[in-house]
């Protein structure tokens, strides 16, 4: 049996190996250039194999006895201790792999039912964190998340540093669903930021505010300030109330039967909020508002086309613009307050608020409600757009100036 006193007396050999025995397989193997390892010698299927249980003095007798009597009792039960450490090792290895920026990057790809917009966020958000994207999951902590969040916080970006961590948090809920860890910092993050002010889209909410802003609109106000199709798409928003977003993308090939009977806009999951299909049925006014809109855009791909290159849509900010011509400013009303305004004004006359919410495309609370109930309810939709839009003309016509 080795010693440590024989170990630390025995000289390195001038040239080669010297091997210093301990029992049952295991000795010390020392090279001339003064290096000390451990060796494990053993036979299995009638084959002799070496193991390595490290360098000493790194490695003390003790450790190394220990493992070799693991070893002895991993043959007795007919294993390979060569094949189950080399199992151990590339575990290991493939657990050191498994960074922060190749599990986003597989959450991504599986995250293939989001509309596109929403994608493109989630990138954003996956490179706001590539500072830790080459770190094993495992060696992640909640306070370096943090840290990078109050960067965000910082640089005035509070919504996004939420929208961050949330990511984070997904990211890591992902990597436990698929086994590669249970690791997950981001789910003590709670309360680390500075809440965020939640403010409304800014919309009017009385008839007599609304009716005068549509004689505006409906009438010559913005026709030296605004092209011919800002002029239609500021109209036709305000009667179908879809979110902004999903006017500038509508292409002529989602709009159907406008001569029919049954007129509608099918905008596709894509390019909606939540990713599914949603219906919009089109009162006469919003047909006679496309009829004229198509003599202005021509056989070009987009309904509400870019003026200065009718291959791209509308620009984001036009509607917005146009409305400040009007004298409406953000804190009073935006595009998307028609949203607000449509909601408000159409609950206020009694309509079925499920109606209305499934006319604005919002999601269910009731989530298991939501995926067994594919009722569409268009009939009963039509009839509310067609009232809406003659409501717009009565309110018109009652606020309208006295001659």
């Amino acid at each position: 049996m080795l010693t440590t006193a024989k170990i630390d007396a025995t000289p390195a050999p001038q040239s080669g190996k010297r091997k210093l025995f301990d029992s049952d397989g295991l000795f010390l193997l020392i090279s001339s250039n003064g290096k000390r390892g451990w060796r494990y010698k053993f036979r299995f299927g009638g084959r002799e194999s070496l193991l390595s249980f490290g360098p000493y003095p790194d490695v003390p007798i003790e450790v190394a006895r220990e493992q070799a009597r693991a070893a002895r009792e991993q043959l007795k039960r007919g294993e390979n201790p060569a094949a189950l450490k080399r199992k151990e090792r590339e575990a290991k290895l493939e657990h050191e792999a498994r960074t922060f920026g190749r599990v986003g990057a597989e959450y991504l790809a599986h995250d293939d039912t989001k509309a596109r917009k929403t994608q493109e966020t989630h990138t954003r958000q996956y490179q706001h964190l590539k500072k830790i994207h080459n770190r094993p999951l495992e060696s992640i902590t909640t306070q370096e998340l943090v840290q990078l969040c109050r960067v965000l916080e910082a640089q005035g970006k509070r919504e996004t540093a939420h929208r961050v961590a949330s990511f984070a948090d997904r990211v890591f809920r992902f990597a436990a669903q698929s086994g590669y860890t249970s690791h997950n910092p981001a789910r003590d993050m709670r309360g680390a930021l500075k809440p965020v002010a939640v403010k409304s889209r800014a919309g009017i909410t009385t008839p007599e505010s609304f009716g005068a802003m549509m004689l505006l609109i409906d009438g010559d106000a913005l026709n030296p300030f605004a092209h011919a199709t800002v002029r239609c798409a500021l109209r036709f928003i305000a009667r179908v109330f879809v979110r902004p977003g999903e006017l500038r993308m509508a292409e002529w090939s989602e709009f159907y039967d406008l001569n029919g009977e049954t007129p509608e806009w099918r905008i596709p999951a894509h390019k909606m909020k939540m990713p599914r299909p949603h219906v919009v049925p089109l009162a006469p006014a919003c047909v006679a508002l496309l009829k004229a809109q198509r003599q202005v855009s021509g056989e070009g791909r987009y309904v509400f086309p870019n003026a200065r290159s009718g291959s791209r849509p509308m620009s984001d900010g036009a509607l917005g613009a146009a409305l400040k011509t009007l004298f409406y400013d953000s804190s009073e009303h935006v595009p998307h307050g028609f949203r607000v305004t449509a909601s408000t004004l159409l609950n206020e006359q009694g309509f079925d608020s499920a109606l209305i919410e499934l006319q604005l495309a919002h999601a269910r609370k009731d989530q298991v409600a939501g995926v067994y109930d594919r009722s569409q309810r268009l009939p009963e939709r039509r009839a509310m757009m067609i009232a809406w839009c003659d409501y717009i003309e009565e309110l018109k016509k009652k606020h309208a100036p006295k001659r």
